[in-house]
């Protein structure tokens, strides 16, 4: 059946359009336009939409006239807006440079400015399609600057990652602590439910040292009791351990006290030392986190450990399988940096 006025590629995608979300007005031009072309009149394809025969002519006419693309398209016009496109343009402006906690706020800036008036719920819609969603700021560190951190990333980090090689490899520093306790993260949870994660009480953690190399994102990690000078100078001999021929070693470090500590500093001093030392801006970005991440996510999250042994074997086992998580240490730890300390607009 049908081929009375759809051509057969027409009703093959009307057909296809049919199983898919779309809006109901259209939905019910492509109804009558199949139906048409199965053979029924206007009037009997009006009598089970449930609409008037006139109406399921008018959709034959658009087709007959502009084809499927008239039937898909829309053409609602909505009333002309209270705020021209200059004055749009300017409130865009001013929610970009002050945060304004709610719509009620805006419109008293609206009517200050403009002098026109807005329902709050009027003005949440003028806000969405200009592009703004309501939630919270993220919280950063004040001391964090985006300028800085782009310019090393631009001037330092960038180059030297280029440049890294057998003869001068690179290695991202940092340490992590993960405590023997509860750590939840988001997951999927039936609605209206609530999932428990047991949780132990206590400060047992477990400290880790690491280095990770570029390009290769090879992590080179010891477990102490804690991260000091000494231990540092343990993590730079294993690499240098790790890498007899290279001329220099380079490593990408955090300002952690430690590392800026007296004995630190004289142990880089001596002359054979190949170990050269790049210190961060404050809060600039360091790969090594996204795999301390990593780790986490993959060993310790949503998980509960009766014993601390249970929760020191976790963490062992993340290491020891380290060659399963290969692919998701690639697609994760990338020359792609976020950085933070840009401009936020304050409240008024």
């Amino acid at each position: 059946m049908g081929g009375l006025i759809l051509s057969p590629g027409d009703r093959v995608h009307l057909l296809l359009m049919m199983r898919r979300q779309t809006p109901s007005p259209v939905h019910r031009r492509m109804n009558a336009l199949l139906l048409l072309d199965d053979g029924l009149s206007a009037e009997q394809v009006a009598k089970v939409l449930f609409i008037d025969a006139e109406t399921v002519r008018e959709h034959l006419r658009l087709y007959r006239s502009t084809g499927v693309t008239g039937i898909e398209r829309l053409k609602y016009a909505g009333a002309e807006p209270a705020l021209n496109e200059e004055q749009l343009a300017a409130l865009g402006a001013e929610l970009d440079s002050r945060l304004y906690m709610t719509a009620k706020a805006v419109c008293a800036f609206v009517r200050r400015t403009f002098n026109v008036d807005y329902t709050p719920h009027a003005m949440a819609k003028v806000l969405k399609r200009l592009g703004f969603v309501y939630k919270m700021p993220k919280k950063v560190p004040a001391k964090a600057n985006e300028d800085v951190q782009r310019k090393f990333v631009d001037e330092v980090l960038g180059p030297l990652m280029k440049a890294a090689n057998d003869d001068t490899p690179l290695y991202f520093g940092d340490g992590t602590h993960p405590s023997y306790t509860a750590h939840a993260a988001y997951g999927w949870i039936r609605k209206g439910e609530t999932r428990e994660l047991k949780s132990n009480h206590g400060r047992t953690n477990v400290s880790i040292n690491g280095a990770l190399s570029w390009p290769g994102r090879e992590c080179v990690h010891r477990q102490a009791g804690r991260i000091t000078s000494a231990e540092m100078i343990l993590l730079f001999e294993d690499l240098e351990a790790r890498h007899p021929t290279a001329s220099a070693i380079r490593v990408v470090l955090d300002n952690a006290r430690y590392n800026h500590s007296k004995e630190l500093k004289a142990w880089l001093a001596r002359s054979d030392c190949r170990i050269e030392v790049i210190y961060l801006p404050a809060y600039a970005p360091n790969l090594i986190e996204r795999f301390w991440w990593l780790f986490k996510k993959s060993a310790i999250y949503n998980a509960y450990f009766p014993t601390f042994a249970d929760f020191k074997a976790a963490v062992d086992g993340f290491f020891a399988r380290l060659d399963d998580y290969r692919d998701e240490i690639l697609s994760l730890i990338t020359d792609k940096f976020h950085l933070m300390g840009k401009f936020n607009p304050q409240a008024p």
